[in-house]
């Protein structure tokens, strides 16, 4: 693994650069009532609790998309990508060129990566961004890890061949295994990605007040439904036989998912290259200048798009 520093002087009175710390605890207000749903219905019946807990988990919030995003979109073109199920809502930047895939995390939209993505365009290129199931403007009610990589494989398939995938947080896990018997793209980008899929559940589990039996009970639910287990779901399996290059990006102050959960998959992945960068959190990093250039001189790297 290589290591660059790209640290940035972005301290502020409103930076996020400060010190890794345990988000478990803070539950956001509308979980409330399903935290407390599942404290009822864990006295009563472990396998409801356990039934109950897999469908809160599987949830995403949809937020309204700000302004910054819906004026990227309005200057891409607009299409579906069929998927399982909902069609996939996507968006293109650039009429042609090399085409790079672009992911976002969970709770997170595709205009996410639009800084991405223009610049890329920009470059000749043609970015692709889509919304993963139940995310964004793709329908769905639930939706999962396994969903993710699925859809990557379904996005993959559908625009043909792609010159680099980069994708962000859960995305970025999402795609280490949907590329770990075969390739999609030449060259890969994870922003601020996981390392093990059981990092969700823990951390689900610690915000919803369950017990570890009950926890348990949900990822064997989990398993049963897409028959694998979670023991095979970390970087170190993932990636250790992937060859194509790949550009690890985190900041080290990453309140959601800590630097370290990127270090290990650079580390796992043979070749890698690891950027660290201060003061930019987990969704801040995706809109920084230097961060967008770097991504972008790795997308291009040997190639002179069209």
């Amino acid at each position: 693994m290589t290591e660059i520093d790209g640290s940035l002087d972005v301290s502020s009175e409103n930076s996020t650069n400060v010190r890794p710390r345990d988000r478990g605890d803070v539950i956001p207000p509308a979980l409330k009532a399903a935290r407390t749903a599942l404290q009822v219905a864990a006295a009563a019946s472990p396998d409801v609790a356990a039934r109950l807990a897999e469908r809160f988990f599987t949830t995403a919030r949809r937020a309204p998309r700000p302004a910054r995003e819906l004026e990227a979109l309005s200057r891409a073109r607009h299409f579906l990508i069929p998927s399982e199920g909902s069609p996939l809502a996507a968006w293109e930047w650039g009429e042609a060129g090399p085409r790079v895939l672009l992911v976002h995390g969970w709770e997170g939209r595709g205009a996410q990566l639009a800084p991405v993505a223009e610049r890329l365009a920009a470059l000749g290129f043609r970015a692709v961004a889509f919304d993963a199931p139940a995310h964004g403007d793709t329908p769905g009610t639930t939706c999962t890890f396994f969903d993710v990589a699925r859809a990557i494989e379904h996005a993959a398939r559908a625009l043909g061949p792609l010159h680099a995938i980069v994708a962000h947080s859960m995305g970025g896990a999402a795609l280490t295994w949907a590329v770990r018997s075969h390739g999609l793209a030449k060259r890969y980008v994870v922003i601020a990605p996981p390392a093990d899929l059981r990092d969700f559940s823990r951390g689900f589990a610690r915000m919803m007040g369950l017990s570890d039996e009950l926890r348990v009970r949900m990822e064997r639910r989990i398993e049963e439904r897409y028959d694998v287990s979670l023991d095979d779901v970390v970087t170190e399996k993932t990636a250790a036989k992937q060859y194509a290059p790949l550009l690890v990006v985190h900041d080290v102050g990453d309140q959601e998912v800590p630097f370290d959960k990127g270090r290990r998959l650079a580390d796992a992945w043979p070749g890698a290259t690891l950027m660290r960068t201060e003061g930019l959190g987990h969704r801040r990093i995706l809109r920084e200048r230097e961060v967008v250039r770097a991504v972008e001189r790795f997308v291009a790297w040997g190639l002179a798009p069209s």
